[in-house]
């Protein structure tokens, strides 16, 4: 961007909003909350501007202050906000842009998928391929075989222990190809290695000849709350291949994550190296 646009960008701004922004972002990353002079101290903002900025924000129900300690915090309104707008928005709708990139960079199909709460897979949107030879899944296909997808595993690898713990003991281990995992020790094993590298793989785990590679989906307090992956014989997708192309379904979720409002400071995870 040229000089000229970057003035031209500046005269739309509203420099006390910016500065109101700040502090939102600032109070969101301190539950407990912070005074004016923290605040001050925290954005760069003076004094006088925080409190008139922070007296606004309780006015208007954004937030309140602690009358023994003095710290501001944000209210739930702010939050009633978003949840509002976040039902029209589903996350389908929010990860199709990314998907179709990454379906037109990799030339191979892209699928969004959750775990429901009957604790199946289910795969709620597919970008498919525009290769002749191309793995086709439509929406709408489910699993209980979790430990058979990469998808699956990229999402329990990342998350709460207990939510976790709770689908491994319910899993029967069944075995779909010679790749299958069946055994929950091998598992777990796996699973940390997601936890390292910050994505899953399948070695034509649930079917013969087919291999995927997935990364998780995360909302703003950082749960995995669904997973993009790539989808191809096992010849467009060798294993050879698996590390780089993690490099751009990382990418791709981490974009739709960041809509949910996710971001790294929730959650560190490495990339595809």
């Amino acid at each position: 961007m040229n000089d000229r646009n970057k003035t031209a960008k500046r005269n739309y701004h509203v420099p006390n909003l910016d500065r109101a922004l700040q502090i939102v972002e600032t109070l969101s990353t301190f539950p407990r909350g912070l005074n004016r002079n923290e605040i001050a101290a925290t954005t760069g903002c003076s004094v006088n501007m925080v409190y008139r900025i922070m007296m606004t924000f309780v006015d208007a129900g954004w937030a309140y202050r602690d009358e023994n300690t003095g710290a501001y915090r944000l209210s739930r309104r702010l939050m009633d906000f978003a949840v509002a707008g976040s039902d029209e928005y589903s996350l389908a709708s929010v990860a199709w842009p990314e998907m179709c990139a990454l379906r037109d960079e990799t030339n191979l199909t892209v699928q969004l998928g959750v775990i429901t709460s009957d604790d199946r897979g289910l795969i709620i949107e597919t970008a498919e391929s525009r290769n002749p030879i191309r793995y086709v899944e439509e929406k709408g296909v489910w699993t209980a075989d979790l430990n058979t997808g990469a998808g699956w595993k990229s999402m329990m690898a990342f998350m709460p222990e207990a939510e976790r713990e709770r689908l491994l003991s319910a899993l029967p281990f069944n075995k779909r190809t010679e790749n299958t995992i069946t055994s929950r020790e091998e598992f777990e094993k796996a699973l940390a290695g997601v936890r390292d590298c910050g994505y899953a793989v399948d070695r034509a785990e649930g079917r013969e000849g087919l291999h995927c590679v997935a990364a998780p989906v995360f909302d703003r307090t950082g749960r995995p709350v669904g997973t993009i992956s790539i989808s191809a014989p096992a010849d467009q997708l060798p294993t050879k291949d698996f590390k780089s192309r993690a490099s751009s379904v990382i990418v791709a979720a981490d974009a739709v994550s960041a809509k949910l409002g996710w971001s790294h400071n929730h959650l560190t995870r490495r990339k595809a190296q």
